[in-house]
């Protein structure tokens, strides 16, 4: 519901700078736009009380703030130019030793420009600290899927972005996570150990070149008839 609602609010304004006018003008279209999709996702489904209600006033809630947060970021003087919202996107790539290519597809969020910078951006309801979209060790990115499956998946929207000549590099790419929102954008970066406050976050060619090599590796993992399916567990 949120991820379609900002679509329905941000569709009309692609390749335009966001306005504080324009964002004032969504408030009053919260509800009657979150009712909309509610209907279509729960198939016209009771939502006046119960789970279903609590659902509907934490989605406004998450939109109405995150709508805030966007005019805070332009008061303070920043400028955000709407590239692309909910852009479907999918590449095939070739792996050594398949006769064969691969098809990579996912849904990007959104796609916009701060400042200058082009984001990559994904949208997640749930909490995401800083730490699950930060890495030291390159092969982790697909070893420790609790950790690190945040960065797996924003780097992977990056590579078939960058694939289809959609971005430009560098860019940078990250999550807003609607259940830390003070935290703003949080960015994919790289460090040189654990404990080091100094990290990229700009993503290259280099980077996604580390990237692929990761990629493929998991690839040819999943295509081996050799190896076990193991299911991957989130900590809880």
């Amino acid at each position: 519901m949120i991820h379609e609602t900002l679509k329905d609010f941000y569709d009309p304004i692609i390749d335009q700078y966001l306005t504080l006018d324009y964002l004032d003008s969504l408030f009053a279209l919260i509800e009657a736009t979150v009712t909309k999709h509610f209907k279509l996702l729960y198939k016209e489904g009771d939502f006046t009380k119960g789970k279903n209600l609590i659902i509907f006033n934490i989605a406004q809630h998450y939109i109405k703030t995150f709508i805030e947060d966007e005019k805070e970021s332009l008061k303070t003087g920043n400028k955000i130019k709407i590239k692309a919202i909910e852009i479907e996107s999918s590449i095939d790539i070739y792996v050594e030793g398949f006769n064969f290519p691969v098809k990579l597809k996912g849904t990007v969020d959104r796609v916009d420009e701060f400042n200058g910078v082009t984001r990559i951006i994904d949208y997640k309801t749930g909490k995401v600290d800083q730490g699950k979209v930060e890495i030291v060790e390159w092969s982790d990115i697909t070893s420790d899927y609790d950790k690190y499956s945040k960065s797996f998946q924003i780097l992977c929207y990056a590579y078939m972005l960058h694939k289809q000549n959609v971005i430009e590099l560098p860019v940078e790419a990250g999550i807003i996570s609607f259940k830390n929102l003070k935290k703003g954008f949080l960015k994919f970066g790289t460090k040189s150990s654990a404990k080091s406050r100094t990290k990229n976050q700009e993503i290259t060619f280099e980077t996604l070149s580390k990237f692929e090599v990761e990629l493929k590796k998991l690839i040819s993992e999943i295509c081996n008839p050799k190896l076990n399916f193991v299911e991957k567990e989130l900590n809880q």
